[in-house]
């Protein structure tokens, strides 16, 4: 038998630890459907948004580098290496 755990991605950033859950296929599916309704400019904010529903507090998403957030979406999406 296999059992499944569901997975979080815990990260440090300027001394405090943030968690976040690893999406369902459910929260892919809405994501997907929202950015065919989104334009390029407001990318961004729907990630944030995402993001959010995944745990990680808006403010803390807007202040961080843009290459640690994407970071995070590539560990969470399973594209990281």
């Amino acid at each position: 038998m296999i059992e499944f755990q569901r997975k979080v991605f815990e990260f440090k950033l300027d001394g405090n630890v943030y968690k976040v859950k690893n999406p369902s296929v459910k929260d892919v599916q809405a994501f997907q459907k929202e950015s065919e309704k989104v334009s390029e400019g407001d990318s961004i904010e729907m990630t944030v948004e995402f993001l959010a529903g995944l745990g990680l507090p808006k403010d803390v998403a807007y202040g961080m580098e843009a290459d640690h957030l994407t970071t995070v979406v590539n560990h969470i999406s399973g594209q990281a290496k």
